[in-house]
């Protein structure tokens, strides 16, 4: 059954204005909760410091040097909240942006290689997917990375020849721009998080050279403008790097990178199938044709042309998951760049198959809404008593609302099933993508478990000038909210190197804390609730003026 290339007036103008509908409301839900540790605390603290230490070459992280991703996120978070203020929505919203950027890219790159329909359902299906809204909405380095992999991505297939009469008669024009697009943005992958920007694009050109006896690809890189682009953009901030901190070297290249994949050395450690149930649960609502395209993807031909795209985007999945699931350092967000490639395939699956696939997709989407609604009238009856207990059943009533939005989706979609299989995608994916952000909403009411902005707020005002210690314990988010550094008690932790540099920082056991704490006229300390115990017995000068759900803050007057 054929598909029309392009949606009706009537419907192109519903997705577009669904599209600035949800783009609104993407950038709305940054603002609506707290800063969670430990990423969210810790990378708007690095942009904040850079932006007021005007140290624009070392980040620096509590006032020490932290090295150990590249700067080209900071720099753009700092410039966020310089032009918008420190807050929340500032933060987040480079990476918010990054995210839209992304989706933007699957949708023209759907357009080019297969139809504007198959754009609308690949760039619906990719913000739909669970793993991409949350990792949209927090501030991470992830959805920078996912961005540039998939320019350059989107720059080296459209650099491919597509088998037409035009493009097998020579080179044509806009080859060397796209591949350049291409080199350009690796480049800027490489400065949002390491080198597995470039090991990744390198090793999948490979893979399919071997898979599809296929070397034209190579005649295309265009090494002889691209390289020298690439270096001329990566290289300046490395070297500048090493100039300022002699061990620069051997702790970004060979402890972040090489000791970090190789190594258990960052305690991350996984199991081998660790990234197969964060794939499940990641793509979903879409997990069964994500299965489908990720077992039958690679048998999928396209007619007329020396070049496979759709066997080059299979490979891009497959490598990205196995990639990571043999490091010996696993967290959720790795596999996020397989994300858009396997949003473009599930898109453009054969019509038939496809819409089999909407249409069990909608009934799980119901199956979903009843379990949610289920488990918000039984569940609050099973969760333990405990002084967390109480944030975890606030979301009782969010997640009904959760139920109610995706029972109405999938049932929509079911009393449509007759009609054409995009805008069933397309309303299937809106209605999960809504879920999510309302999701991402909600997750304020568990804001003091995973945040210190309680805390934050219980400090007094006028306590600008006295000292705050960290003791045995560091809140990564402290810090921006204080819009100061705290003086570090007996901990380490990622802060270990930067120490190395400036050992003065830290005062290296409770001993000699106490030693300083007794001699202040007026002090604060934030501690975990079992030292606060423990100093308390031993009748340590202090009072409580502020606790959340993990730490007490106390002072010293």
């Amino acid at each position: 059954m054929n598909q029309p290339a392009a949606p009706e007036a009537r419907e192109r103008w519903t997705y577009l204005g669904l599209s600035v509908f949800l783009a609104m409301l993407w950038f709305a839900t940054l603002s609506l909760r707290p800063l969670f540790n430990p990423d969210e605390g810790r990378y708007a603290e690095i942009a904040r410091e850079m932006l007021t230490g005007g140290d624009w070459v070392i980040p620096h992280l509590n006032g020490l040097a932290y090295i150990e991703k590249p700067p080209l996120q900071y720099w753009a978070t700092a410039l966020s909240l310089r032009v918008l203020g420190q807050s929340e929505f500032a933060a987040r919203f480079y990476t918010a942006c990054c995210a839209l950027g992304t989706l933007l890219t699957v949708w023209l790159l759907a357009r080019r290689l297969w139809s504007v329909v198959v754009a609308w359902r690949a760039a619906v299906m990719l913000s739909s997917m669970l793993l991409f809204i949350v990792m949209g909405q927090l501030l991470t380095l992830d959805m920078g990375l996912t961005l540039y992999l998939t320019i350059a991505l989107a720059g080296f297939l459209r650099a491919q020849p597509d088998g037409s009469a035009a493009a097998s008669a020579g080179r044509r024009p806009s080859e060397l721009g796209w591949m350049l697009l291409a080199w350009v943005a690796t480049a800027l992958g490489v400065l949002s998080k390491g080198l597995v920007a470039a090991a990744i694009p390198a090793a999948v050109l490979v893979s399919y050279s071997a898979w599809a006896r296929d070397f034209s690809p190579w005649r295309r890189l265009h090494i002889g403008w691209g390289l020298p682009l690439f270096l001329a953009i990566t290289v300046p901030w490395h070297w500048l790097a090493a100039l300022r901190l002699a061990d620069f070297p051997q702790f970004f290249f060979v402890h972040e990178h090489l000791a970090r994949y190789l190594t258990p050395s960052a305690n991350r450690e996984e199991a081998w199938w660790f990234f197969g149930m964060v794939f499940v649960l990641g793509s979903a609502p879409w997990t069964l044709p994500a299965l489908r395209v990720m077992i039958l993807g690679w048998r999928r031909q396209t007619p007329g042309s020396e070049f496979n795209p759709t066997l080059f985007l299979w490979i891009w999945i497959w490598f990205v998951c196995i990639f990571f699931s043999l490091s010996e350092s696993k967290l959720v967000p790795y596999i996020l760049p397989a994300l858009p490639a396997l949003a473009l395939l599930i898109a453009a699956l054969p019509i038939d198959a496809l819409r089999r696939d909407v249409l069990m997709t909608a009934v799980l989407t119901v199956l979903a809404a009843a379990a949610l609604a289920i488990l918000c009238f039984f569940g609050p009856r099973f969760v333990a008593a405990s002084d967390r207990s109480e944030y975890f059943l606030s979301l009782t009533k969010p997640l009904a609302q959760i139920a109610v939005l995706l029972a109405a989706s999938g049932l929509y979609v079911l009393s449509q099933r007759r009609r054409e299989v995009t805008r069933a995608a397309v309303f299937l994916g809106v209605g999960w993508c809504l879920s999510g952000l309302l999701m991402m909403r909600a997750a304020a009411a568990v804001a003091p478990v995973y945040s210190g902005v309680e805390l934050a707020r219980a400090l007094p005002a006028g306590a600008e000038n006295a000292p705050i210690y960290s003791v045995g314990t560091y809140d990564q988010t402290l810090p921006f909210y204080w819009r100061r550094s705290v003086a570090l008690v007996a901990y380490r932790g990622e802060l270990d190197y930067g120490l190395g540099y400036d050992p003065g920082a830290e005062l290296p056991s409770v001993a000699e804390f106490l030693v300083r704490w007794s001699g202040e006229s007026a002090a604060y300390a934030v501690m975990e609730k079992a030292m606060f115990e423990e100093l308390k017995r031993r009748g340590v000068p202090m009072r409580e003026i502020g606790r959340d759900a993990n730490r007490v803050l106390v002072a010293r007057r």
